[in-house]
């Protein structure tokens, strides 16, 4: 007898049909047939599922998605009228996805003991023992939720390979390896995967399985329970592949998070590795994409057995597509500084255009840095490689070469295989750069030597299995990696899942400069609020080792390429600027460079701002930082600021050294919720102790000359020939002041010689750069006065340096100059306008000072009580609430800080300059005196 659903009041058009009492029907698969305008291959369908053999009930539902002729109708009913576990169900049309979404909903209701569902379309077929097979098999694999057939298509014949095993990431980045026919366990549909009702012109069964995929299931592909594809000349399929680029956009923004880089560089490491490392003493092999996370290692002879099997049949084989030999203490060696990921980088990078890469190592304690050359052009390899790479395209030109001659010339100084060198610097033991009793060489031979000898290269060159090959190369995936992200080659990082936020540093270089120790600072507090910092260097590929930073850097890359660090061929406000599409941006490079990181902060890289649009497409959030408006040689206002104003839109937030810089951008329209002020502090940390220590020496009442300090770059901007003329005048008029003048010497732009030669002339000895925090505070411990007559500045840590220490700073009220310095309070404030009043006041300072030890004393006195309140942790606070406020879940730390938080920068005013000199009678009387000589 007929009877009807549960909610037909609902849905009055919809019945199914079954014989037999009230019982609760059972069915440990349901197979769903849905159907519209099919009725004349309804039959095979619905006859190859009650053909089934097995030891289960299996119910077949019939699920009639308003077809409008009366014979689907007909048909159902009568299989439902014939047969006791044969179900119609009839509904409104609603597409595809519904008719399927509504037989599962079925199944779910009225089957208790429902194990599985089975996807049958109208018009294909399945062979008598496929249920059977294909639940048998998912009851063994616990871990498996749904298997998938290879694809034998009738009608059109056509035999497809699907036998290798299951990947994500090809399924997501190649095509939907996954025919909607397929056995589905009921965990899958438990946890509410449904076909998308919105997806009506084709891939809804692609969708379906990316919605499983990203609750953690994973499918399988079982080679025979005969799964039957009917292909006619035009189907569905066809005309969804014609706006295929549409729907997968719509795929992409709902899945983001399965297309993300941190997602698909974990299923690389796990599936199909991109590296195989072959450890010099070591009969065992490493597989990874990143080297530092778990992975699988085999024994030789198995990964000899998978070469092989890769060859034979390579869709369903693979080795990685990257080779290296080194020992994993060497390996250790460039992890323990950082550097470990970036070589991989750039060995695979310097793969595609090379036969193979040497790595050497040589020890150097003060730089980190590579350096990548091509051999040739009167350049040898002369000293023996610590680690070789290559691609696996060259392994198997050497593996099939009758002979060897060609790859044994490694051992030569001038080997004939064309060769890059990567030569990394730092501070190496001995042990380090020590070889192994099988070098790198010999074992790369050796190597090559067992897969040409192996017993399996003898077997028939032919396919393994006779379908023909659908799936790309196994060890091609990388390839479709870089093709799905835009970006060659990746950076082998893996992100912890729900790990540190983890934040990148970008700088053009990577020296002593006021940029890069803001940075750097920057880089210890987010490291304290729990961040993962990594450093960037896109310049010269040196990162000149500062003692404190050690271990600060979780890694430190290096471009190491001919990276422009300013210009391109566009204009915006007079600044030459790089598009995305230029060539020289190396947008697919950068990107690669640049991927797993959640949050960059771009220091004054002007080339970089041409890609961060991609990155924030993708989640990144990008920041930038700037430092101060620098001056043209006609005095006009250039720079940064200006480039942040032609790439402002991509930007998340812009942080800014002073309160002036943040009102010249909101001045020119940056919005106000972009700009954060981070007040600048002490480029190095000092504790209290050592302040006391330092300044222990100087004398309260400062006696014998004034001892008068320059740090800083001998040039135009750092107005060395102010403080060259100033100090002219001073020895003219018989001052005594104690000059130390330190830093590079710099030609000078016009005549006169180098800045060395014509301070000697005045009796003042130009001493070199000093970069060591500790020689640097005894330089400011010792000095009574710095001098800083600059054109342009912005907020310059030596000033704050300088006060820590209780050494006055003298400097041009340029910049956020007037921020850090009270005029005649906490340090001295010069006119900013043309040489000669800048030298005359320069001049009349320093006189008044020498004279006047009452007011050095006091002046020093409220400069160190004034640095004593700028510290790095307070004036980072805005930027990491900012983090805290982006990533509430992952950025956590900022939850347990104790620092108070400042105001809203919106109740802070900037503080006028006083102009009458104060109250400071000394003072006062001191200036008279010197202005009247």
């Amino acid at each position: 007898m007929l009877r009807q659903t549960a909610n037909e009041q609902d849905h009055p058009n919809v019945r199914y049909a079954q014989f037999g009492g009230c019982e609760k029907p059972s069915a440990t698969i349901a197979i769903l047939i849905p159907v519209y305008k099919h009725s004349v291959l309804l039959t095979e369908a619905v006859d190859a599922a009650l053909c089934q053999e097995a030891p289960f009930n299996i119910a077949v539902v019939i699920v009639d998605d308003g077809c409008p002729y009366p014979e689907t109708a007909q048909v159902g009913q009568a299989y439902a009228l014939a047969n006791e576990n044969v179900y119609y169900l009839r509904k409104p049309n609603g597409g595809l996805s519904s008719a399927r979404n509504y037989g599962i909903d079925f199944a779910l209701r009225t089957f208790s003991d429902l194990e599985a569902v089975y996807f049958l379309d109208a018009d294909n077929r399945i062979t008598p023992t496929a249920m059977r097979v294909l639940l048998d098999y998912m009851r063994a694999n616990k871990g498996i939720d749904w298997i998938y057939p290879n694809i034998d298509k009738f009608g059109i014949e056509w035999n497809g390979n699907y036998t290798a095993q299951y990947s994500r990431l090809l399924h997501v980045v190649f095509d939907n390896i996954c025919e909607a026919g397929s056995l589905v366990s009921r965990n899958i549909l438990d946890a509410g995967v449904r076909f998308d009702e919105t997806m009506k012109s084709g891939f809804e069964d692609w969708e379906f399985w990316l919605q499983a995929l990203s609750l953690g299931f994973k499918g399988a592909n079982h080679p025979f329970f005969g799964f039957e594809y009917r292909q006619r000349a035009e189907s569905m399929l066809r005309d969804s592949n014609r706006t295929r680029e549409s729907i997968l956009g719509y795929i992409r923004t709902k899945h983001k998070k399965l297309f993300s880089a941190d997602t698909l560089l974990r299923w690389e490491h796990e599936e199909t590795p991109r590296y195989v490392s072959f450890g010099t003493d070591s009969f065992l092999v490493d597989l990874f994409t990143d080297p530092i996370v778990a992975h699988e290692r085999r024994g030789f002879e198995e990964f000899v057995k998978m070469f092989w099997a890769a060859r034979t049949e390579p869709e369903t084989f693979g080795v990685p597509p990257f080779w290296l030999w080194m020992s994993p203490a060497h390996r250790d060696a460039l992890n323990g500084f950082g550097l470990l990921h970036n070589v991989l980088w750039l060995g695979e990078r310097m793969s595609q255009s090379h036969n193979f890469v040497a790595i050497r190592f040589e020890s150097d304690k003060d730089r980190l840095g590579v350096e990548v050359t091509t051999l040739g052009e009167g350049r040898e390899l002369t000293k023996r490689p610590l680690g070789w790479m290559c691609s696996l395209g060259i392994v198997q030109q050497c593996v099939e070469d009758k002979s060897d001659d060609w790859v044994r010339t490694l051992r030569k100084t001038q080997p004939s295989p064309k060769i890059a060198e990567i030569v990394v610097r730092g501070p190496f033991s001995a042990d380090d750069i020590q070889g192994t009793a099988l070098s790198a060489t010999n074992s790369l031979l050796a190597t090559l030597g067992a897969l040409r000898d192996s017993g399996y290269r003898n077997g028939p060159n032919k396919r393994w299995i006779w379908r023909s090959a659908y799936f790309p190369d196994r060890s091609k995936y990388h390839e479709l990696l870089r093709h799905s992200l835009g970006a060659a080659p990746l950076m082998p990082r893996l992100a912890t899942e729900d790990g540190p936020l983890r934040v990148g540093l970008l700088l053009p270089i990577a020296t002593f400069g006021g940029v890069e120790k803001v940075a750097y600072a920057a880089a210890h507090v987010l490291k304290k609020a729990g961040c993962e910092v990594h450093l960037f260097v896109f310049g010269k590929p040196v990162y000149h080792r500062i003692p404190d930073n050690d271990g600060l850097f979780d890694s430190i890359n290096f471009l190491a390429d001919d990276y422009p660090l300013w210009g391109g061929p566009n204009m915006f406000s007079g600044h030459d600027i790089l598009m995305g599409h230029d060539e020289n941006a190396k947008a697919r490079e950068i990107i690669g460079f640049l991927s797993g990181l959640d949050v960059v902060v771009n220091n004054q890289l002007a080339p970089a701002n041409a890609v961060f649009g991609e990155l924030r497409r993708r989640g990144v959030k990008i920041v930038n930082y700037i430092h101060v408006l620098d001056s043209s040689e006609m005095g006009r206002a250039a720079g940064h600021p200006y480039l942040a104003l032609a790439y402002e839109h991509i930007y998340d937030s812009i942080l800014t050294c002073s309160r002036d810089m943040a009102e010249w951008l909101h001045g020119m329209g940056v919005p106000s919720a972009k700009l954060l002020h981070i007040p600048n502090a002490a480029g190095y940390p000092l504790s209290n102790e050592n302040v006391a220590r330092l300044t222990a020496a100087r004398s309260q009442t400062h006696e014998g000359p004034l001892k008068a300090l320059f740090l800083g770059r001998l040039d135009r901007q750092k107005g060395i020939e102010r403080i060259y003329a100033a100090a002219r005048t001073l020895k003219r008029r018989g001052i005594p002041i104690d000059w130390r003048i330190v830093g590079s010497d710099v030609m000078d732009s016009g005549a006169g010689g180098s800045w060395r030669e014509r301070f000697a002339d005045v009796g003042i000895r130009v001493e070199p750069p000093v970069y060591d925090s500790r020689l640097l505070s005894k330089l400011l411990a010792w000095a009574d006065v710095f001098v800083l007559p600059s054109r342009w500045e912005g907020a310059p840590l030596t000033i704050i340096e300088a006060q820590r220490l209780g050494c006055v700073p003298i400097a041009t009220n340029v910049g956020a100059v007037s921020e850090l310095i009270e005029h005649k309070k906490d340090g001295i404030l010069l006119r900013s306008t043309d040489d000669g009043v800048v030298t005359h006041d320069l001049t009349v300072a320093l006189e008044a000072i020498a004279k006047s030890p009452q007011v050095l004393t006091g002046l020093s006195a409220r400069a160190a009580q004034q640095a004593a309140d700028r510290n790095w942790d307070k004036s980072l606070q805005p930027f990491l609430r900012q983090l805290h406020t982006w990533f509430p879940e992952r950025f956590k730390s900022i939850r347990r800080t104790k620092v108070a938080l400042p105001q809203s920068e919106n109740s802070q005013e900037t503080p006028e300059v006083r102009k009458d000199g104060g109250d400071d009678a000394v003072w006062k009387n001191s200036v008279r005196q010197s202005s009247a000589q």
